[in-house]
């Protein structure tokens, strides 16, 4: 899961109202469906912690967990429960993206295994969850410790090479967000998007944007 593209090309920088024709995934609209899609997720977390105080779930660190709700398959990797739990501004990394249907998906998988087992030697991220929606559609939240974790975790050999060799070839388009919680997770937090990143691969050369939301 890329938590930041790695192309060179200085993006398209786009106003916080302006469309593109003929990249419906960058419509204005989808930032708040997005935004939803990540709250919910972000729900689930709070919900297995509530879970792990009443008794009914054991969390171990970096021991992912699987659950289907309307056939839809959840996952959640909780690598830091006391931090995650307490930290009163945690960031956000949203990531949503839409695979070609028509390709195994054994190499991306196989990829996407190695970087979240990696985690456990990255001590800023303290949780990973991921929603596979169908029809190629996927969705990632990541919950860090600080904006200088990305940094640090996009100099990652695994995750560098996943998004320069796999992500052009096994994605149609990505959106990538950055954002933060207004309050711990014990607070009932929202959560602000700041900014977002788009990645449209289906052209003969790759396009991608970006979009400030909030000052």
């Amino acid at each position: 899961m890329p938590m930041n593209g790695g192309m060179r090309e200085d993006p398209v920088v786009l106003g916080p109202t302006e469309e593109v024709p003929g990249r419906t995934f960058t419509a204005v609209g989808q930032i708040e469906r997005d935004r939803l899609i990540l709250h919910g997720m972000l729900t689930d977390v709070i919900g297995v912690l509530l879970e792990a105080d009443l008794g009914q779930r054991t969390v171990v660190p970096h021991e992912k967990l699987v659950w289907q709700v309307s056939d839809r398959t959840h996952r959640l990797l909780v690598c830091d429960e006391g931090r995650l739990r307490f930290h009163s501004r945690l960031c956000v990394v949203g990531f949503f993206g839409e695979r070609h249907r028509n390709m195994d998906p054994s190499p991306l998988e196989d990829a996407n295994t190695a970087i979240v087992a990696a985690f456990v030697d990255h001590p800023g991220i303290l949780s990973y969850s991921s929603v596979e929606f169908g029809r190629g559609k996927w969705a990632n939240l990541v919950l860090h410790d600080d904006p200088s974790d990305r940094d640090y975790w996009r100099r990652n050999p695994l995750h560098t090479e996943a998004v320069r060799v796999l992500s052009p070839v096994h994605y149609r388009n990505v959106r990538i967000y950055n954002g933060e919680l207004t309050a711990s997770l014990t607070d009932s937090p929202a959560i602000t998007l700041q900014r977002t990143k788009y990645f449209d691969y289906t052209g003969s050369k790759s396009w991608r944007a970006e979009r400030t939301l909030v000052g």
